[in-house]
């Protein structure tokens, strides 16, 4: 900027002035034509083309700026739709006096105009030539079956004092004070919750009531005829009838032994079980999370965009679990509720849904982690598709906003480390249930304030796409992401307030 402030205050006014003028015949309907321009440009000396430059540099950021500021209106997102506007109109300024004023006049804007210009080309050109984000997710050994009584959801399924719960802890006396602990907070969904949300807190619990009852549902035995397709087009046919059951993603997976849980830990089979699964494939799908809902974290609205969507994704199990059964293949759908016999995340990983991320969610390119998964084991013959790497681990790498933001502060603010054989942030699962007990809430605070979170319009997939090859640009979006967005976002109100208020009677509509 500084050597490019230099040359212009430096070059002789009427070379400027001459500049000016040429311009302005430039963009004038006599000379709209590409001879014209051609000859024009011919014409110019070097200090026309380098003032001709840092116009044009200029111009590209006064139009991105005004394309975020349309956008930004279009999402409500209030602070970067004033500061995109304020910028907008502020570089509109420095454009209105290059053609409105005359150089005599705008001299010193010009000056800085032609800097900002060149800057922001410069900024191009290093995005450009700088290096493409390679970090990936590494398995350095064979990872270990995780056993599902294990997991925090299953030991606090179990009841206090009873005979598995003394077992258990007898066998994991590490886990007993800090679990004593948070069981002394009251559940997911307890009525002590209600008294601020009543209607959310109901319905979530419906969903999920709802849920239970479809677990007898997820596996059936085939029919006896069996028809035969090339494993090609069975992988296109379950993709697509996925797709159009509601999923938003779609992909198949080989199902490694790691991936299936070593034993029942909770549902209706008998707990501590070993689980044998035999299906070798994996069709695993994900269903986009509304935005306007996950704003509101970690208040209601949050777990009953959660539940809703589990609900969502045990409709497409199910139903694709069994058109794959009447076609005579053996089918299990895996679904919320105590039912799962697979790990979601590494499966959606293997699928190409997406990569992990700091916060321990699968991270997909469209909807970031606002997403919820669903997944369906066969033993149909399919084509597993392959993992896809767009630049998450450099950019968590860089960005830690869902660490910063995470009122638990469960999340890793550190380096990634081996956990179970493959390099990933390991998250403090404890520290985060607590909170979940303390708000009666799945809080999903991490799931909105990822910079990937963002809409899945022309403006956001821009940005996805040029920082998926430039580690520089990946910086820059983290830095423009809490310039424009807040490094803390404000959560919002729910969109089900407003529902509400328009379809009630006239005679009961809310003052």
């Amino acid at each position: 900027m500084a050597l490019s402030l230099a040359l212009c205050i430096f070059s002789k006014k009427a070379i400027l002035i001459n500049s000016h003028v040429k311009i302005k015949f430039l963009l004038s309907k006599k000379y709209l034509t590409p001879k014209r321009w051609f000859i024009t440009l011919k014409k110019m000396n070097w200090a026309d083309l380098f003032e001709w430059g840092g116009w044009f540099g200029l111009v590209l950021v006064w139009l991105s700026l005004g394309l975020m500021f349309i956008y930004s209106l279009v999402e409500k997102e209030k602070r970067a739709a004033t500061r995109s506007g304020v910028l907008f109109f502020l570089f509109l300024v420095f454009l209105g006096g290059k053609f409105i004023f005359t150089p005599q006049v705008f001299d010193p804007f010009s000056y800085l105009g032609v800097s900002l210009g060149w800057l922001a080309l410069l900024t191009i050109f290093l995005i450009l030539v700088s290096p493409a984000p390679r970090e990936t997710i590494k398995v350095s050994s064979l990872p270990a079956r995780v056993d599902e009584r294990d997991v925090i959801f299953a030991r606090f399924d179990l009841e206090k004092d009873s005979p598995l719960y003394e077992e258990y802890y007898h066998q994991h006396e590490h886990l007993r004070s800090r679990d004593e602990e948070i069981r002394r907070l009251p559940d997911l969904l307890d009525r002590s919750y209600w008294e601020k949300s009543p209607w959310e807190f109901a319905l979530a619990e419906a969903e999920f009531d709802f849920i239970e009852e479809l677990l007898t549902l997820v596996e059936q035995p085939p029919l006896s005829s069996r028809f035969t397709f090339p494993p090609d087009r069975a992988t296109v046919m379950v993709k697509r009838l996925a797709l159009y059951l509601g999923a938003k993603l779609c992909g198949v997976a080989a199902v490694e032994n790691s991936f299936i849980y070593s034993h029942v830990g909770r549902g209706p089979e008998p707990y501590g079980q070993p689980i044998s699964l035999k299906h070798p494939y994996a069709i695993v799908f994900a269903v986009e999370m509304d935005l306007a809902m996950v704003a509101n974290a970690p208040q209601a609205p949050v777990v009953v965009e959660t539940s809703k969507r589990y609900t969502e994704a045990a409709h497409i199990s199910i139903v694709l679990a069994k058109t794959i059964q009447k076609l005579g293949y053996s089918a299990r759908a895996h679904i919320a509720g105590s039912n799962y016999q697979v790990m979601l995340p590494p499966l959606a990983w293997k699928a190409g849904l997406g990569e992990l991320g700091r916060s321990g969610i699968i991270i997909t390119y469209p909807y970031g982690p606002r997403v919820r998964l669903g997944v369906v084991t066969t033993d149909l013959p399919l084509i597993p598709d392959k993992p896809v790497s767009f630049g998450v681990q450099d950019f968590c790498a860089a960005c830690l906003k869902c660490a910063r933001c995470c009122p638990a502060q469960a999340i890793s603010k550190g380096e990634r480390q081996i956990d179970n054989g493959v390099t990933r942030w390991v998250i403090d699962r404890e520290a985060c249930y607590r909170f979940w007990r303390q708000v009666g809430t799945d809080c999903a605070t991490c799931l909105f304030v990822c910079p990937y979170s963002k809409e899945n319009n022309f403006f956001h997939r821009v940005v996805r796409e040029i920082t998926r090859s430039s580690k520089l640009a990946q910086k820059l979006a983290v830095r423009g992401d809490d310039f424009f967005y807040g490094s803390r976002p404000q959560a919002r109100s729910s969109p089900l307030v407003g529902l509400t208020r328009v379809n009630s009677p006239p005679h009961q509509k809310q003052k």
